[in-house]
């Protein structure tokens, strides 16, 4: 029977802006290997939990911290929602606490989806305590995103997209039609697995589809709520960390949009995982892994090696 090099060290509630956030915090049973940068895991959504993205990367803390947390409103940490609390901004600083309270100096963000605005935001804020960035399969820009996602639902049969497009003109996007429309358009472009993974349904289960609604809208190819002037692309030339960029081959955020955000970043490093949608990090599991820690060894770890500082009382 294989033993997990790991284990859960620390979980709780660290408050936020709004609230608390539930977080689980792993460390290898290794002393050595304790000192190095932690890797944050930012879920995406909005509205989403970060245990599934554990589930997927859990052997990374074999030899490296992990902080894994949900964000306000989301599954660990439930919170009546307004929009205040909502912004974008105030997301950017929940890592700020997170890292203040557990005393870590500096850490590697990864952010998948949303929580790709998440990081981005974090590093042009805070780069003094950025080790390195994940962009996984990450929002960058909500007309972008849109934009892209149309182009795929164009190349839906016929009679689907008519059924999308006169269920959103109607209000009536809980139909079975549209649903079924959905599921067809994940089933190419979210998880192409030949049958939905456990992890991911058990995933978006946790998910606060309110949250998503507001923030977002009824689906990823559909814009209706408070996320519209999302856009990190002008500002991605300021973001100095070590970089990589992974997403899937089919993938909503598209590799030929993550050709161009990698050209703005300095050094950023792009890897497309083969035949992945969105759900790359269990479509593509062992490539997914093996990039992430190819990065976390070759272009972290080779320039810094973060000690904790003391954690604020």
């Amino acid at each position: 029977m294989a033993i997990k090099k790991h284990s859960l060290e620390k979980a709780g509630k660290i408050a936020v802006d709004g609230g608390e956030v539930g977080y689980r915090y792993y460390l290898p049973h290794n002393e050595k290997f304790r000192s190095r940068a932690p890797l944050v895991l930012v879920h995406g959504g909005p509205g989403g939990c970060h245990i599934g993205m554990y589930d997927a990367l859990h052997n990374i803390a074999d030899n490296r911290p992990i902080l894994g947390y949900d964000q306000l409103g989301s599954y660990l940490s439930p919170a009546k929602m307004d929009d205040d609390l909502m912004a974008v901004g105030r997301f950017a600083e929940e890592p700020l606490h997170l890292l203040d309270a557990l005393g870590i100096e500096k850490a590697v963000l990864l952010g998948h989806s949303w929580g790709g605005v998440i990081i981005g935001e974090f590093a042009l804020n805070h780069p003094d305590r950025v080790a390195g960035l994940i962009f996984s399969a990450p929002l960058i820009s909500t007309k972008r995103w849109v934009e892209d996602c149309n182009k795929l639902l164009a190349q839906l049969p016929p009679e689907m997209q008519k059924t999308i497009r006169e269920c959103e003109k109607n209000g009536t996007t809980d139909s079975p039609e549209y649903q079924a429309a959905d599921a067809f358009f994940g089933k190419r472009h979210f998880s192409r697995a030949a049958k939905t993974p456990s992890a991911v349904i058990a995933n978006g289960k946790r998910s606060n589809r309110a949250v998503y609604n507001a923030m977002w809208g009824p689906s990823e190819f559909t814009h209706s709520g408070t996320l519209s002037d999302v856009d990190l692309f002008p500002r991605l030339k300021n973001i100095t960390a070590p970089t990589q960029i992974i997403c899937g081959e089919y993938d909503t955020a598209t590799p030929s949009y993550m050709k161009e955000v990698q050209g703005q970043i300095t050094g950023a490093q792009l890897h497309v995982v083969p035949n992945a949608g969105h759900a790359v990090m269990s479509d593509g599991n062992k490539d997914y892994i093996r990039t992430v820690k190819g990065f976390l060894s070759n272009k972290v770890d080779v320039k810094t090696a973060p000690q904790h500082k003391q954690p604020k009382p």
